[in-house]
């Protein structure tokens, strides 16, 4: 399958669209993230490209322009981990240090520069050539390796900030990103297959699996959230919470601490804030008249736990009691989870079953049986 440029060329051409769909996103969601991902797109496109362009000996006919398609490989993973980094930031400012990570592309494009010029390589001794050989084998790899576990270790991380601010995660929790992720773990080590070991089996397989991380990323990046839905206030605002207990151990002062915890008394008790299904950690804030920061700390030193946990509790015990109120009767599971707050049946089911042990239905199957004994 190897030897079917076509299936490569279809999948460039398929990456080269995605990426023009997402940096010029119309819909406006994760606007800055989104223009990295495209690029990270484009410039995966054209690394597929090469084996069609390959077997169509475009490597003698421009080589230039071959060599300049290969240099471009080092511009995949830094693009990919910058996007990763604003899908799951607050600051959405482009940072001056993001600019170390093309470093390696200027290096090997310099390198490169008098092959540029000449249409020669630089020559070395017999033992300076093993060397930059070594480099120039190792070093894509090496950079792949690092990014994908640097971007992997940033999705991991969002999923722990989310609960800090969100109660409602199943949207925006990036799980797509990761997933995809994964499959591009599959993907380095078929093309660490191509490079290295040479499996023919695997390699049979390889351009598939190409073509179908394309589709895979098409489909979810295409019908993603907005990641952080806030205003510029909000935004702010949650941008300074702080965790580190070892910076700042005591963020709120015991008297602003316990007025804080009365009022949030009152909003869970008599205003029953929780089954708000849009309820976030600046919402429950500007309900209390303190800042996030003031809040997350209440939630975390007086209840040691998150924001994302702490609703959902309330949630799930307002869902056991309509489940085995008449309410039950009057709707069904999806029904009884968006009266007790949830966005979602799966995410009610899952939130259920972690507190619980059981499924709704199950729930209330075992309540059922328990009242008919005692009867």
């Amino acid at each position: 399958m190897m030897n079917s440029p076509i299936l490569m060329g279809i999948t460039s051409g398929a990456a080269f669209l995605l990426g023009f769909l997402l940096f010029f996103d119309e819909r406006k969601v994760n606007v800055k993230a989104n223009k990295y991902l495209g690029l990270f797109v484009v410039t995966l496109g054209f690394a597929m490209l090469e084996i069609p362009l390959f077997y169509q000996k475009i490597y003698t006919a421009h080589p230039n322009l071959f060599e300049l398609i290969g240099l471009l490989r080092f511009l995949t993973a830094p693009f990919l981990y910058i996007s990763i980094q604003y899908f799951t930031s607050l600051n959405k400012k482009i940072e001056k240090k993001n600019l170390w990570h093309f470093l390696p592309f200027v290096i090997f494009l310099v390198f490169r520069l008098p092959f540029f010029a000449t249409g020669k390589n630089i020559e070395f001794s017999h033992e300076t050539g093993r060397v930059v050989f070594f480099v120039l084998r190792t070093a894509l790899p090496l950079q792949v390796i690092v990014y994908w576990s640097l971007s992997f270790a940033k999705l991991q991380q969002h999923l722990k900030n989310l609960k800090q601010f969100s109660a409602s995660t199943e949207e925006i929790d990036l799980v797509w990103l990761k997933y995809f992720l994964l499959i591009l773990l599959v993907i380095v080590i078929a093309w660490f297959n191509l490079v290295f070991f040479e499996l023919k089996n695997l390699i049979e397989f390889t351009p598939l699996l190409y073509c179908v991380s394309i589709f895979f990323l098409a489909y979810f990046s295409l019908q993603q959230k907005e990641v952080f839905d806030f205003n510029n206030y909000e935004i702010s605002d949650l941008s300074e919470i702080k965790t580190d207990k070892k910076d700042n151990p005591k963020r709120v002062s015991e008297n602003r601490l316990n007025e804080l915890n009365g009022k949030l008394q009152l909003l869970i008790n008599e205003e029953k804030v929780y089954l708000e299904n849009d309820l976030s950690l600046p919402k429950l804030a500007q309900n209390l008249n303190a800042s996030c920061n003031e809040t997350s700390f209440l939630i975390n030193e007086l209840y040691k736990d998150n924001f994302y946990n702490f609703i959902n509790k309330y949630r799930i015990e307002e869902a056991k009691r309509l489940l085995l109120s008449d309410k039950y009767n009057q709707l069904n599971v999806l029904g009884i989870a968006y009266e007790s707050g949830f966005n979602s049946k799966t995410t009610f089911n899952t939130t259920f079953k972690k507190h619980t042990g059981m499924s709704p239905t199950e729930f209330v199957k075992a309540n059922t049986v328990l009242v008919k004994k005692e009867v």
